[in-house]
């Protein structure tokens, strides 16, 4: 038999443990918003290795941003994490991003994804959730330019993406913008 006393000494720890227990979602938004994460994909190869470069540069020229490569098991969860707004920025093949922003090709199965360019590499472009601010996306293109690591792209005329508006700023030299 279980003793009475002995086992309503229990129920306020018993208690106090499944308050204190929790599930990770948790610290994983909270390692988000800690850290600037550029998430790739497995299904795209060139690119996980390309956000590794990226994030080697920002650690020289916006280490202030704690950036972190993130990959992602598929294109379905990669349009999850961005519709969602779990992740603001993701380096990705330019026709993979066309895709997902159109909802066409790779991402033909799911709804487009509004995104904004913050920076065309050639083959790769850095994409952002529109809802991010201005002065972010400013000092996201403004480290790459100092960094003298990328061919400069031609904004005016090579867009093959919709221009964030603070990276427009960074790009033409403007100053920072405030907000």
């Amino acid at each position: 038999m279980i003793n009475r006393r002995n086992f309503l000494k229990f129920v306020p720890i018993i208690f106090s443990l499944s308050i204190v227990g929790h599930a990770p979602w948790g610290q994983w938004q909270v390692y988000r918003q800690r850290h600037m994460l550029f998430l790739s994909t497995i299904e795209d190869k060139p690119s996980y290795p390309f956000s590794k470069i990226l994030v080697e540069m920002f650690e020289k020229y916006l280490p202030e941003a704690s950036p972190r490569p993130a990959r992602a098991k598929d294109f379905m969860r990669v349009h999850s994490l961005l519709i969602s707004d779990q992740m603001p920025v993701a380096v990705l093949s330019k026709e993979i991003a066309h895709s997902l922003i159109q909802g066409k090709g790779k991402f033909k199965a799911y709804s487009p994804v509004e995104m904004k360019l913050l920076y065309d590499f050639g083959d790769m472009v850095l994409i952002a959730r529109p809802k991010m601010p201005n002065n972010h996306a400013w000092r996201i293109v403004d480290a790459i330019i100092r960094s003298n690591n990328f061919k400069t792209f031609n904004y005016e005329s090579d867009l093959y993406f919709d221009l964030h508006q603070g990276a427009l700023g960074a790009l033409k030299g403007d100053p920072m913008p405030i907000e």
